[in-house]
């Protein structure tokens, strides 16, 4: 009986998901307007933020192999200049650092970080990011390569987040849509 009512449960879910009306498309849509209207005024969407574990004093004088990692990806997005051609050594570089920085029991392949680190160096390449949104950006990376203890709605609003921070740096909306599905991608792929 249990096994029935388990296995009757996600069908029930994929055929309500498959089956939605009109109205759930219109109600997306509507949200989708919503936040491209906030980032046009400058409103954050509102993002659960992930609360780090404390640092214990052994842990505080050395930095963690995602804090070093952090640290390189900073360096090498910065690296990256607005209206001059990014390097394959510079895009394969920041998939590396992607990929260092995804410290979960699941490995990051590196196309899917390839595939991100291309879409950041466009970005950065028509337009660099402040000192505040880049540190907002890594943040919200970390989160993205490091989900384990992330619920699917606050990995939603990180990758929203994500693409509120390029929409607001004057990029184009499907532009800014192609880095946060290409989180997304990164997401469910190192999700345990």
């Amino acid at each position: 009986m249990k096994t029935t009512l388990a296995l009757l449960g996600p069908a029930l879910l994929l055929a309500a998901t498959a089956f939605a009306g009109p109205d759930v498309i219109i109600k997306q849509h509507a949200k989708d307007i919503r936040d491209q209207n906030n980032v046009r005024q400058g409103v954050a969407p509102p993002v659960a933020t992930v609360q780090p574990a404390r640092p214990s004093a052994t842990t505080a004088a050395a930095p963690t192999p995602v804090q070093q990692s952090l640290v390189r990806l900073r360096a090498d997005l910065v690296a990256i200049k607005p209206n001059a051609p990014v390097t394959p050594e510079q895009k394969q570089q920041v998939a590396r650092d992607l990929q260092a920085t995804a410290q979960g029991a699941k490995k990051l392949s590196y196309g899917t970080a390839a595939g991100l680190a291309n879409e950041l160096s466009a970005a950065l390449a028509q337009k660099s990011l402040s000192d505040p949104a880049l540190s907002r950006l890594l943040t919200d990376l970390a989160a993205v390569l490091n989900p384990a203890n992330i619920q699917t709605a606050q990995m939603q609003a990180i990758c929203s987040d994500i693409r509120a921070i390029f929409e607001t740096n004057s990029l184009a909306h499907k532009d800014a849509v192609k880095i946060a599905d290409a989180a997304k991608a990164i997401a469910a792929e190192t999700h345990p």
